[in-house]
């Protein structure tokens, strides 16, 4: 753990609306909260680092993968938190941080997890270009999502949990059932990798952002596109909605992060510190804090 005098050094340091500077090691950038919002979970090279929110202290080092974890998903509960590394994910005991199972079905890198809402379910998207979905209980397979035909780069739950988007580099984000594992219909429009999507609280409209530099606002039940709400002239990495459905929040290759309304994508604040491409951006349960993870090997906490 941090000593107060490192962690005093490090807040003078810290960019303005910053909390804490956190990251050891090399980090990939993916971070979760847990659902009650008192620990981030962030990826990374030797394993997923678990910090508490409110001291910005190292709580656990989950480490066993071999390779790079590229994702990473707290379960509804908060009991358990799933890494997605090379062909595997491993499934950890969040408080003991030990690890409880291992899916292994993918034949490339895991770059995506998310849990149903009720936790019955994880969503698994790979660099082999399919989607897993899993029982985490049982620790098997339900059913394979065969569509895209590039790596599936970000992937959501619709908040009432019958729908799953992936987004992918073949410029495509998939709709499917979740249920029964078949593909409803596509949003087309992206003209290069789609690399994050994510639903509105509720769940009327889906945000994409894409390495075309745009961030696009999709009708979640036409999968018509609403509108574009910001065209940059750089990669768009991630995207997320506050809790409140009010803000969205992107990070992209410029390493600031911008949080537009989420109607009209005019910016309401400008957070920057990084000095490499947000990677990952993450709200808090609560709306009050942004986590927001780079390549820079650091994530920042923001206080909103």
């Amino acid at each position: 753990m941090n000593t107060s005098k490192e962690q005093d050094t490090s807040q003078t340091k810290l960019p303005e609306g910053a909390k804490f500077r956190l990251g050891k090691s090399s980090i990939i950038g993916n971070v979760a909260f847990s659902p009650d919002g008192s620990r981030l979970a962030v990826a990374g090279d030797i394993g997923t680092w678990i910090y508490d929110v409110e001291s910005g202290d190292e709580v656990s080092l989950l480490a066993g993968h071999t390779e790079y974890v590229w994702s990473v998903a707290f379960s509804p509960d908060g009991d358990t938190v799933a890494s997605g590394s090379y062909e595997e994910i491993w499934l950890w005991d969040s408080v003991a941080g030990l690890p409880k199972a291992t899916l292994s079905e993918h034949r490339d890198y895991v770059r995506a997890l998310a849990y149903s809402p009720d936790g019955s379910t994880l969503a698994s998207g790979g660099a082999d270009n399919i989607g897993i979905l899993w029982n985490p209980a049982e620790e098997e397979q339900k059913t394979i999502l065969k569509g895209h035909s590039g790596s599936i780069r970000g992937i959501a739950y619709s908040p009432d949990g019958s729908t799953i988007a992936t987004a992918s580099s073949d410029e495509l984000v998939i709709l499917w059932n979740a249920a029964t594992g078949q593909s409803k219909t596509s949003l087309k429009g992206h003209t290069h990798v789609v690399n994050s999507v994510s639903y509105s609280p509720d769940g009327s409209t889906i945000v994409t952002g894409s390495s075309d530099g745009t961030v696009r606002l999709w009708d979640a039940v036409t999968a018509r596109r609403k509108t574009t709400i910001a065209d940059f002239k750089f990669y768009i990495w991630s995207v997320a909605y506050s809790p409140d459905g009010g803000t969205i929040a992107i990070g992209g290759r410029d390493g600031s992060v911008r949080l537009v309304h989420a109607t009209t994508g005019k910016v309401k604040k400008e957070l920057k510190g990084h000095i490499g491409s947000v990677k990952n951006v993450a709200f808090s349960p609560d709306g009050s804090t942004i986590a927001s993870g780079s390549e820079d090997h650091s994530v920042l906490l923001w206080e909103l």
